[in-house]
């Protein structure tokens, strides 16, 4: 597949992640007015315990089939049959002990909204399997509707109910009805129809396929939402707003262009049979990835008080510090999610189950430890444990595609020092813009200050890789001259 086609399915799928996370920031600007800061900490929380259970069970079957080099709808069929049969029995183990499960996390006050929110683990096994398969035909097209008239949907509901006094179950609301349209959009959208196909043999070889990648995701979630449970149990519901508004934001950050660009990599790594060309795309894919992702995260770490203000209102200004300290987590992750697409791929799925389980008890130690010095701290101590994981993940996936630390370097390193110096800069003209501008045009001056700083450093650090992509930008907008492929 060549960069431009590449680039045009990651194109529409950062367009899909990016107007449903956009229009969901927006809704959560306007109800963050109406609903207090307590609740969108219970409702974060109980969701936070769905996401756990969504990445143990169901997520795990629909990557092990998008993984597969052939996949046919027999296949689709046993994943279809498999995550509705898991989602209905997790909604319903959820729902009869959320006492218990709020109880174990601190956050005992969450326990009615769980119970509610826990069917829409019933509505993940009926739509994943059609998100799966629109994925793996590269129909991100689908998959950007799919996303914004669900948000659409759900803000209209999350909106109206605020502005009806409900407060925290308008939240509840918004939730239900984005998922109940993603059911809807899925399948209006994909042609697939799901058959009943379990057989025995089919689930012993999804199952030999989907352990590792369950138990990676088992430990993935321990690292990926242990911080909320901390900030839950430690400073209370309302603390935990704030904690989570920032960690939301740097989430959509990440869903725009992480899970976005990660959406197109699995099946089109998925789809090259030579290992050498395999190789190739993953060095290039990962540098792609950091150019993308450094000087997003940088920019956000620099610009958090402004867009935090801007966003959400003085109320929650709290939550600034913590998306600074958070920002760097979100690139480090961006570069884990990548190497375990490329460890999905070449059937190592048990190297990052490893991974993960390393990552979720260095995770939980360094939380332990932040936790007592506050939410900024907690964050930090995210950012910190990420950066200790990350090589150990990278060394794996190296192995698997028979690359060396030099390749990853040469991937990664221009960017990143392009991003940290951009960064620096910005945050020596932050004082200064502030001290005669108001926020709002200071947050307009500081991205495409940004922008260019980027562009000029890059290309004074790495002159080769910048005409190659400035190259490859021209032949998506079809103007230019197809690069040299790497």
């Amino acid at each position: 597949m060549s960069r431009a086609r590449m680039g045009g399915h990651a194109a529409w799928a950062v367009l899909g992640q990016g107007a449903g996370q956009m229009l969901s920031l927006l809704v959560f600007l306007v109800i963050a007015r109406f609903v207090s800061q307590a609740s969108f900490g219970l409702v974060a929380v109980s969701l936070a315990v769905v996401e756990v259970v969504r990445r143990l069970l169901i997520d795990p079957v629909t990557n092990a089939t998008n993984a597969r080099t052939e996949v046919s709808n027999r296949d689709y069929d046993l994943c279809f049959n498999v995550i509705l049969i898991l989602g209905g029995l997790s909604a319903g183990v959820v729902a009869l002990s959320a006492a218990e499960l709020t109880r174990l996390i601190g956050s005992p006050e969450a326990a009615p909204v769980l119970r509610v929110l826990s069917v829409i683990l019933l509505v993940m096994g009926l739509a994943g399997t059609h998100g799966a398969w629109l994925a793996r035909q590269m129909r991100f097209r689908a998959l950007a509707v799919r996303s914004t008239l669900s948000v659409v949907a759900g803000g209209v509901v999350g909106l109206g109910m605020a502005f009806a006094g409900f407060d925290l179950w308008s939240l509840v609301g918004q939730q239900l009805t984005i998922n109940l349209f993603n059911i809807i959009t899925l399948w209006v959208s994909a042609p697939y129809r799901p058959r009943p196909w379990l057989p025995w043999a089919g689930l012993r070889d999804l199952w030999r396929r989907a352990r590792h990648i369950s138990l990676g995701a088992a430990w993935n979630a321990v690292a990926t939402d242990a911080d909320l449970f901390f900030a839950s149990a430690w400073f209370g519901p309302a603390a935990a707003g704030i904690y989570n508004a920032a960690k939301r934001i740097m989430l959509s950050a990440n869903m725009m262009l992480v899970n976005a660009i990660s959406s197109v990599t699995l099946p089109a790594l998925a789809g090259i049979a030579d290992d050498r060309a395999r190789a190739r795309a993953f060095a290039a894919g990962l540098t792609m990835m950091s150019l993308a992702v450094a000087p997003a995260f940088a920019g956000l770490a620099a610009a958090s008080p402004f867009l935090v203000h801007l966003l959400l209102g003085a109320r929650w200004e709290a939550s600034a510090p913590i998306l600074t300290a958070l920002a760097a987590s979100g690139y480090l992750a961006a570069l884990g999610q990548f190497a375990s697409s490329a460890l999905l791929v070449e059937q190592r799925s048990h190297h990052d189950a490893l991974t993960s389980g390393v990552a979720a008890g260095v995770n939980v130690a360094m939380l332990w430890i932040a936790a007592p010095h506050g939410p900024v701290a907690l964050a930090a101590g995210v950012s910190m444990a990420t950066l200790i994981v990350l090589p150990l993940r990278l060394r794996f996936a190296m192995h698997a595609m028979g690359l060396g630390w030099r390749t990853i370097g040469t991937a990664l390193l221009p960017s990143v020092a392009a991003a940290v110096a951009m960064m620096v800069a910005l945050f020596a003209m932050r004082p200064v813009l502030a001290a005669v501008l108001p926020g709002p045009v200071v947050l307009m001056v500081m991205i495409p200050a940004g922008m260019l700083l980027y562009g000029g450093l890059l290309r004074m650090v790495a002159p080769q890789l910048f005409r190659t992509t400035f190259a490859t930008a021209l032949e998506m907008a079809g103007r230019g001259k197809r690069p040299v492929e790497a």
